[in-house]
């Protein structure tokens, strides 16, 4: 069953392809394969990737239709978000939302420098509709009515009161991209592969297609990554999200493909099976996890000196039972 299941992953991936260094298969999916196939693709994080890729019958158009629609909503409310953040003059960064193929996220993220600013922009977008829904240590989830969707807005990028990135540094590294004609602070694409290994690691335990096309896209940026990595202290969880990126792509479409290439050359060496497909989303192991955190804990000091609130997250009741939560899901 697991293999099926491994299988199923790396045929999904063919039939995507790699933009740039491989074309998808163009082959006809019947109904019954579409299903299964569009249930992977959204279990990944990248439903209407596969749909712009596949090569299906026109009675399941409305579906690839019904994708779109979800993608435009969340480009709008990107520049909506945006176009309030310029009114208030607060400093912002969106991250983890902006990938390199269309993404239908559940919700938007937006990293605030502080308290102020926090409080500053909640009160600027509830003044324009939008409802709160939850506060946490760091943060306010907030939902736009008009786009059914929620904004998550914070001043750190953390798990359970652990900050796993420095935003000082983050803000160090911001660039404006072009949303609906709208300009948009994101991340430099050398600091969001360092997010995004991060956040696939410390966050969510769990390495999507969603993670693996953002690293395989975005190739020409891995040296920077690599050389930020120490200063961020994310080297582990960029060697890994490195590794995974590799093992995907040798058992989706073998040694000789272009992208491997890259790799040859960046002189990553990969400890992992490659010619073992692989299911997707991929779970990192407790062990794993384990290390990651302890030295995550010792190696960086933005993380340790964050210790006390993961304390206070720990020593709340509700804490294990989303804790039990995160560890049996099988995406996020």
């Amino acid at each position: 069953m697991e293999q099926d299941k491994a299988a199923k992953s790396s045929m999904l991936v063919r039939y995507i392809g790699i933009p740039g260094y491989q074309k998808g298969l163009s082959l006809q999916l019947g109904i019954e394969d579409f299903q299964i196939f569009l249930q992977l693709a959204e279990q990944n994080k990248i439903p209407l990737f596969f749909l712009q890729a596949a090569t299906y019958s026109k009675s399941i158009k409305s579906t690839l239709l019904h994708y779109e629609e979800r993608y435009k909503n969340t480009l709008d409310l990107i520049a909506y978000t945006a176009a309030l953040l310029e009114k208030t003059r607060v400093p912002y960064a969106l991250f983890k939302t902006l990938k390199p193929f269309p993404y239908t996220p559940s919700d938007i993220d937006v990293l605030l420098r502080s308290d102020e600013s926090l409080q500053t922009v909640a009160e600027t977008l509830m003044d324009h509709g939008c409802i709160t829904l939850d506060k946490d240590n760091y943060g306010i989830t907030l939902f736009s009515p008009r786009h059914k969707m929620n904004i998550d807005l914070t001043t750190q990028i953390a798990v359970s009161g652990l900050v796993y990135v420095d935003k000082k540094l983050v803000f160090e590294h911001l660039c404006e991209v072009k949303v609906n004609d709208t300009s948009v602070k994101t991340l430099e694409a050398p600091v969001e592969l360092l997010v995004v290994a991060a956040h696939s690691l410390f966050k969510e335990q769990t390495f999507t297609l969603s993670d693996y096309y953002t690293f395989a896209i975005l190739v020409q940026h891995w040296r920077e990554a690599m050389k930020l990595a120490e200063i961020f202290h994310l080297e582990l969880a960029l060697e890994m999200a490195l590794k995974t990126t590799r093992q995907v792509t040798a058992s989706s479409f073998g040694s000789a493909n272009a992208l491997m290439r890259e790799f040859t050359e960046l002189g990553t060496i990969n400890l992992l099976n490659e010619a073992e497909e692989r299911e997707m989303p991929k779970k990192y192991d407790l062990s794993f996890l384990m290390l990651a955190f302890l030295r995550k804990v010792i190696e960086d000091p933005v993380s340790r000196h964050s210790l006390s609130c993961m304390a206070r997250s720990i020593s709340n009741p509700a804490f294990y039972g989303k804790l039990m939560q995160h560890i049996t899901r099988r995406t996020y």
